[in-house]
């Protein structure tokens, strides 16, 4: 079991988004132009045509939360990094032992260590740092692992979850999801005392890669996450303990309300106990930003249980059952 000492983030302001790709390009990435990049880019080009425009095209205008040009999503993390400090004691952050970096996009500067950055602004030169990628979204879930595995060691760990998505990066597979910037930090260990609450079971599913995602319809697409899904919440219920009817809320990942709900009824969750979202998926940071909002909604004195899971085009899924306790 862990306990989340505190959470903090960074959120950009929402812009309107009509389109697929993401609008900001990134001389960086020239790189990405060379026949050997090909691996590195969706669908091995840039560019979409006219057909995959119409297939994958949300079905309005969305407003999401785009990072300015002049924001890497290591200035993301580190500025929530910074929100951090502001929550927690400084001894407490001064006795981090590890830092834990999760991220799906590549970071605007490419010869730049995220988690480099954020040891050396704490100036924690003892902490040792880990970069957790190939995950899609479900960074956050891969690294409570290597987390769980370190405090149970007395460590001390900051999971610090970033992402900025750049041109050609798609940003919307039509209305099944649509991803904006933005990063969170959150404090964790496995002592007793005082914080957030606790995460009381995670579970990772590593299935196939769904092969040529940009070739399928959102709605074909959405087929083969589901299961995907439902695998990894059922394993982290078991985990816990616990049955679909102990769960007060479930905080799905920032897909579309069709999907949610499918996620919901496969696991026996009564739909008043579905949080609603707020119209995009924030990607990596995605879990830790609904554990904050569900933290903000409680009474005082209150607490709950919930359900978190994600769905990632590699394959893997993830899942958290965690209880949060209002502030005091």
């Amino acid at each position: 079991m862990l306990r989340i000492r505190a959470i903090a983030s960074s959120v950009p302001d929402r812009a309107a988004f009509h389109g697929v790709q993401a609008a900001e390009r990134n001389l960086g990435y020239g790189h990405l132009l060379f026949p050997s990049a090909a691996y590195a880019l969706p669908r091995g080009k840039g560019k979409l045509d006219e057909a995959e425009t119409l297939r994958l095209m949300p079905g309005s205008p969305a407003s999401l939360p785009v990072a300015s040009a002049q924001l890497s999503h290591a200035d993301l993390a580190l500025q929530a990094v910074a929100s951090l400090r502001e929550q927690v004691p400084a001894e407490d952050l001064a006795a981090v032992t590890h830092i834990v970096v999760a991220n799906a996009s590549l970071n605007q500067r490419i010869n730049e260590s995220v988690a480099g950055r954020i040891q050396h602004a704490l100036g924690l030169d003892e902490a040792l740092p880990f970069a957790v990628g190939q995950s899609g979204t479900a960074g956050v879930y891969n690294a409570l692992t290597l987390v769980e595995a370190l405090c149970h060691q007395d460590a001390s760990v900051l999971l610090v979850a970033t992402d900025k998505w750049l041109y050609p990066f798609f940003r919307a597979w039509g209305d099944l999801v649509a991803y904006g910037d933005g990063a969170a930090a959150m404090l964790l260990d496995s002592r007793d005392g005082e914080g957030w609450g606790r995460i009381y079971a995670h579970a990772v599913d590593y299935g196939e890669a769904i092969a040529n995602p940009w070739a399928l319809t959102p709605n074909d697409l959405a087929d083969q996450l589901l299961p995907q899904a439902i695998l990894a919440a059922r394993a982290a219920l078991d985990k816990a303990r616990m049955r679909p009817a102990d769960i007060e809320w479930m905080l799905p990942a920032g897909f579309g309300e069709g999907f949610a709900n499918r996620v919901g009824d496969e696991l026996g969750i009564a739909p008043a106990r579905r949080m609603a979202r707020e119209g995009c998926h924030f990607s990596s940071a995605d879990p830790l930003l609904a554990l904050q909002r569900l933290r903000a909604s409680l009474q005082p004195g209150q607490q709950a249980t919930a359900l978190l899971w994600d769905a990632a085009l590699c394959g893997m899924s993830g899942a958290m059952v965690a209880q949060i306790s209002a502030a005091a």
